[in-house]
């Protein structure tokens, strides 16, 4: 059979099949494109959302890598500072060999100790304050060497409460200055409270200048009867001179 593209029936017949097949997907897909949106929207949302969280996590990892050597260089050295600073700082049962050494310091120096009293311990944390009360005396020199040789040392030994006070210049006196200070020395690691650790070498300065202190105050007792008279007073050693005698009793 012949179909005639001309005829007029078989035109509108085109025409509507053709109208039908372009408006029904239409029609379905504006209806149902709104909801399916709206759920490819909150999960395209929640994708980036979580390639943004990533992406940053990578960057500071890669931050990280580039800088890791320089980190490490940086704890190296640090570490090697506080290695240096440790060994300023003696352990417990190293301070009665740090306090003779400030004592000789001050023999060397020729000043004479009148006052040595080790004083209670104070917890820092991870260092301990180890105080000493001290007078010294001498001359001006003599302390300022002395203070100089305390600064040389080879453990931290802090200076405070310094007070310095002049004295008349007296018949076998020869220091012309009585200096009393707070030293404080430390400690690593954390201490119960108890006196700062001591032991005879450190007392002996005291003992040592006990009379001649005493002697310089005024307050010397006389010698005995039958002795020559003068005023008893002690040798650098620490024992009391002899005194020449002048006949029997």
């Amino acid at each position: 059979m012949k179909i005639d593209v001309k005829n007029p029936n078989l035109i509108r017949w085109a025409l509507t099949v053709l109208v039908v097949a372009t408006v029904v997907p239409m029609y379905f897909l504006s209806t149902s494109y709104p909801f399916t949106y709206a759920s490819r929207s909150q999960t395209i949302k929640e994708l980036d959302d979580r390639h943004q969280k990533l992406s940053a996590e990578l960057e500071r990892a890669r931050l990280l890598v580039r800088n890791l050597e320089r980190v490490e260089q940086e704890y190296a050295i640090l570490h090697d500072q506080w290695k240096v600073a440790a060994t300023l700082l003696p352990d417990e049962n190293e301070m009665p060999d740090l306090l003779r050494k400030v004592t000789a310091a001050g023999q060397q120096s020729g000043v004479e100790f009148e006052i040595f009293k080790p004083g209670t311990v104070a917890n820092q944390g991870f260092y301990s304050d180890n105080p000493v009360e001290v007078r010294i005396s001498g001359g001006y020199h003599q302390t300022g060497v002395f203070l100089s040789r305390l600064a040389n040392l080879n453990r931290i030994v802090n200076v405070s409460k310094l007070k310095m006070q002049g004295v008349d210049n007296q018949k076998d006196v020869a220091w012309t200055v009585r200096t009393d200070m707070l030293l404080t020395a430390y400690t690593q690691g954390a201490a119960n409270a108890q006196p700062a650790a001591t032991d005879a070498a450190t007392s002996r300065p005291l003992q040592a200048n006990a009379a001649q202190a005493k002697a310089a105050d005024g307050k010397a007792a006389p010698a005995k009867a039958g002795q020559s008279g003068g005023t008893a007073k002690a040798s650098a050693a620490g024992a009391p001179a002899g005194n020449d005698n002048q006949g029997g009793r």
